[in-house]
């Protein structure tokens, strides 16, 4: 049996498989930030009223 070197790999396939993860990276991503719009906004928008000394009193 021949001993594998690091010049053996298949660079095709190594890419694959680096594109699948990536694009596994890239979903979960895409899915975190999706998922915390309904806080994100909200916060974003008593961030801007904060810094803009809103009140609700008259």
């Amino acid at each position: 049996m021949k001993k594998q070197r690091f010049w053996n790999v298949d660079l095709i396939e190594l890419f694959k498989l680096w594109g699948s993860d990536l694009s596994t990276f890239l979903m979960t991503l895409l899915m975190f930030l999706g998922l915390s719009l309904p806080v994100v906004i909200p916060a974003l928008i008593m961030w801007y009223l904060m810094a803009t000394n809103w009140s609700m009193s008259p």
